[in-house]
């Protein structure tokens, strides 16, 4: 049960993975994949909080890059404040998806 005596949605339980520093990197890797079915804000502040935090594991990085421009896509809608808090390895695996599932979005990346 969350705070208000609700069933914890899946997505819930996923962030909470991604976000426990205890679970191991294949755990946390997984939940960033897992994670790109769904488009609630809590879910792309997670992904962007650890795809910029030093201390996650590249792999880590790069799914939650993917997994952004997979929400993105889904929705159909490009938005222009996640792309540009993206970095690193995240960044460069936000554009390969984009680039392969929506090429005429590549105007908007900076590459």
């Amino acid at each position: 049960m969350n705070v208000e005596g609700n069933p914890i949605e899946q997505w819930e339980k996923l962030v909470e993975i991604l976000l426990d520093e205890r679970a191991s990197d294949a755990e946390q890797d997984d939940a960033a994949m897992d994670l790109s079915e769904y488009s609630h804000k809590n879910v792309v502040k997670a992904l962007l909080t650890i795809s910029n935090h030093d201390s996650t594991d590249d792999m880590i990085k790069a799914s939650c890059g993917e997994s952004l421009a997979m929400i993105l896509v889904n929705n159909d809608r490009f938005d222009n404040e996640i792309y540009n808090q993206l970095r690193g390895i995240a960044k460069i695996e936000f554009e390969s998806y984009i680039r392969l599932k929506k090429n005429d979005w590549k105007t908007y990346l900076n590459t």
